[in-house]
């Protein structure tokens, strides 16, 4: 891992801080869709582990990023402060309406419960099947890839 993303790991995500709802953080309807990414739960060792592996495999330091539980929750938190208040009720429907808003609750509660979420940008197919076998192998769960039109369950 890069001393970058070591630093951005231990950056604190105050309230009054911004999340860029772009790129890994994008949004469809209010809901969580972070478009080309493949994006999966893993424990935090395994997780280190498969970034030094997705490294090594040619994936861009800035293509992978693993994020810990607790980071996990900051940016959530912070996402969620800096919503209106119609906002969030949208976002409330949207997410128990759809099988995004679903998804997005089940990385969520694998971060409360201290998995690390790891995200893998994958904007060509071959790259999707590297990344999957890569995280496979050392043990990622819910592991999807978001593309333009659907989620595709990769487990």
């Amino acid at each position: 891992m890069t001393k970058e993303r070591g630093r951005a790991a231990e950056t604190s995500t105050a309230g009054s801080e911004r999340v860029e709802l772009k790129g890994l953080f994008s949004m469809m309807l209010g809901v969580w869709y972070p478009k080309d990414y493949v994006l999966a739960a893993i424990d935090p060792t395994e997780g280190a582990a498969a970034v030094k592996a997705l490294l090594a495999a040619g994936f861009g330091s800035n293509s992978v990023r693993l994020d810990d539980g607790a980071r996990v929750g900051r940016i959530r938190a912070a996402i969620y402060e800096q919503r209106t208040p119609l906002q969030r009720a949208a976002v409330a429907v949207s997410r128990a309406l759809t099988d995004e808003g679903l998804m997005s609750q089940e990385y969520f509660e694998e971060a409360e419960a201290g998995a690390s979420l790891i995200a893998v940008l994958a904007p060509e197919p071959r790259l999707v099947t590297e990344a999957q076998q890569i995280l496979a192998a050392h043990g990622a769960r819910h592991m999807r890839f978001y593309d333009d039109k659907c989620i595709t369950d990769l487990t």
